[in-house]
């Protein structure tokens, strides 16, 4: 779906679920984009359990008179959460549910800090949950249910997921479930999850279980994750992604070599294109970050990696594995604001821990970002690694916020989108919805490399999905055509979504 219209334009996907019919439409399309932005997110988490939300992660960027702001929202392991004090519980590895998988949640930081910088009334914003949205209950979908059912098997020790199981069983009770973290935010703020009440009640409940493995000060001293901008230019345009602790250098390095091939007599194939994803794992994995990096050096990779598809005849380049763990939503204003969230999720329901009279699940998985490959590494007091996320383009007469679910294919997603898009001239939605290709690293089952493509190639390397497939990314952007001041924004076929302008 797209709409091109004056006024506001807003895009959320979400990879499995919809959101509620009712209420929040109306709400969004008479607030602000900064407000509703927020309030989307909020409402997300409460209706879509499987969001992280309060209890997980978020990247905000926003783009405002030429100025990008960067909000790292991203968490922290506890003080006490490394392999040698797993090992003193007997714990050999991180475990993949329960207490010991959970982190310190950095979105509330992020939600935070948004609202300060945009005076936005939490009370207002909450109310309008309860009014618009809450009362039309949870969005329970048959993959949802089987979901949570599932989660009640979990044999794994310290789980808890009573609350959100007996919403699907009676159809009352879900508003009663938030309104305890809906006051605490209208009188604290979300700092109440770091310093005040809610942060004291998820607190006993973890102590409840192992009162050594989570401090006082793992919450009350919670810094956030440095927010940090990357930039570099493709084919006449500005790329702007968050850095820090995400892999901003896999998709810099796709679209350079994207460059390089449009600059060519003749493009890398789809194989060559899945091919160097592969290598460029191969390589960062041999090349870790250093202060020096820069766009220059990156350049330089590129142009060498370029050589190797060239002129070699490689065979197929597994991807690291990554888990597909994120949402994204995108808002664009008529005056140019520019603002888009993401969201890590986790399916089933992420660490499966519960806190009671709150409705708050906390889905960040210290199983699932610091392992198993690189679990023996996994240190204290660290941020977790994260996803690509937000990524903001500007050429001559377009300027978009985009963003797509994680995984092995997020970087190769966006790439081929930008190229779209900045280089081939295609129309918005066109390029969302145009058959994709990506190199999903090794297959579990065959132990070697899946390069998928939604539409027939002649290379028997490829699996074909036989039509559009989320396992290829959901993709949400918005933004503006600053020729003519019209907004715009587009949602991918490819799974649930909306996208709304005025």
């Amino acid at each position: 779906m797209s709409n091109l219209a004056q006024g506001l334009s807003f895009s959320i996907a979400t990879p499995h679920f919809k959101s509620s019919t009712m209420g929040m439409s109306e709400y969004l399309l008479s607030a602000k984009a900064c407000n509703a932005a927020l309030s989307a997110a909020l409402s997300l988490t409460f209706n879509l359990p499987h969001l992280c939300g309060l209890g997980g992660d978020a990247i905000i960027m926003q783009s405002r008179q030429g100025q990008i702001d960067m909000l790292n929202g991203t968490g922290k392991t506890a003080r006490n959460q490394h392999p040698q004090s797993y090992l003193t519980r007997g714990l050999t590895s991180t475990p993949r549910r329960g207490i010991y998988s959970t982190m310190i949640y950095g979105c509330p930081s992020a939600y935070d800090r948004y609202v300060n910088a945009h005076t936005l009334d939490i009370n207002q914003i909450t109310h309008s949950l309860i009014k618009h949205d809450l009362s039309h209950g949870l969005v329970a979908t048959d993959s949802l249910s089987r979901t949570v059912i599932n989660a009640l098997n979990e044999t794994t020790p310290y789980t808890r997921l009573a609350q959100w199981s007996h919403c699907f069983t009676h159809t009352h009770g879900f508003e009663l479930l938030h309104r305890h973290t809906l006051n605490a935010l209208n009188r604290e703020g979300f700092s109440s999850l770091y310093t005040g009440v809610l942060a004291e009640q998820v607190l006993n409940a973890l102590a409840s279980c192992d009162p050594s493995l989570y401090t006082t000060s793992d919450f009350s001293d919670f810094e956030p994750n440095l927010p940090e901008t990357r930039t570099t230019e493709f084919m006449q345009a500005t790329i702007t992604a968050h850095g820090s602790n995400s892999p901003w250098r896999e998709l810099f390095l796709l679209l350079k070599i994207y460059q390089l091939s449009a600059q060519d007599t003749e493009e890398l194939t789809p194989r060559q294109m899945c091919t160097a994803a592969g290598l460029i794992d191969t390589l960062l994995a041999t090349q870790p970050p250093a202060p020096a990096d820069n766009d220059h050096t990156l350049s330089q990779h590129a142009a060498a990696l370029y050589e190797q598809l060239k002129w070699g005849d490689r065979e197929p380049v597994a991807q690291s594995s990554k888990p597909s763990h994120t949402v994204f939503m995108a808002c664009a204003e008529a005056d140019g604001t520019l603002t888009g969230i993401t969201n890590s999720i986790f399916t089933p329901l992420g660490a499966l821990f519960e806190i009671e009279d709150t409705g708050i699940l906390l889905s960040n998985r210290a199983f699932s970002f610091n392992g198993p490959h690189w679990g023996a590494h996994f240190k204290g007091s660290v941020a977790a690694k994260h996803t690509t996320n937000c990524v903001h383009v500007r050429c001559r007469d377009l300027e978009f916020i985009i963003g797509t679910s994680g995984g092995p294919v997020q970087s190769q997603t966006l790439a081929f989108i930008i190229n779209k898009i900045v280089a081939q001239h295609c129309p918005i939605q066109t390029a969302v919805a145009s058959p994709r290709y990506a190199n999903l690293g090794c297959h579990p089952k065959t132990g070697v490399p899946t390069y998928l493509s939604e539409s027939a190639q002649a290379d028997p390397v490829f699996t074909w999905t036989h039509g559009l497939s989320d396992k290829l990314g959901v993709v949400q952007l918005a933004g503006i055509n600053t020729f003519n001041g019209r907004v715009f924004a587009a949602a991918d076929p490819r799974s649930t979504g909306v996208a709304l302008a005025l």
